[in-house]
């Protein structure tokens, strides 16, 4: 449970890291909705899921797109709805010369959308890593 007592918020949050390996997508996603907290508890799972959420996710056209459905039926189970990335399409290179590119995902249940203030999740640029660093903020906060 994350507390914000300066303006009198509290949320669940789950830090996500999906494993790559297609066998054990089942068990990922059944571990995802295992972590659905209680009706009424906000919620917020971010991080890297290994797994798109639609085509346009991915620069390129080899996707499953029967995991895709999965991944969507895990989320709505766990009520869950996307976080719109601002000024980035993707979030993750594989760094190679002709680089697969994909969009990395953030999740908040309508408890915590409704209980925060507007947000807006930013991708921060990085040199040392695969993987954009993200910034969640208000419509207040950094730019």
């Amino acid at each position: 449970m994350v507390r914000i007592s300066k303006i009198n918020v509290c949320f669940e949050a789950t830090s996500v890291y999906g494993l790559t390996v297609c066998t054990y997508k089942d068990a990922f996603f059944a571990e995802l909705i295992s972590h659905k907290p209680l009706p009424g508890v906000a919620w917020l799972a971010s991080g890297d899921f290994n797994q798109i959420y639609r085509a346009r996710d991915k620069n390129k056209r080899n996707i499953n797109r029967s995991r895709i459905n999965w991944f969507r039926a895990a989320l709505q189970s766990c009520e869950l709805k996307e976080i719109h990335l601002q000024n980035r399409r993707f979030a993750w290179s594989n760094e190679r010369v002709n680089p697969t590119l994909c969009k990395l995902d953030s999740f908040c249940n309508v408890e915590w959308d409704t209980t925060s203030d507007t947000h807006v999740l930013h991708a921060l640029s990085s040199s040392l890593s695969d993987h954009c660093r993200l910034l969640l903020a208000d419509d207040k906060g950094p730019r």
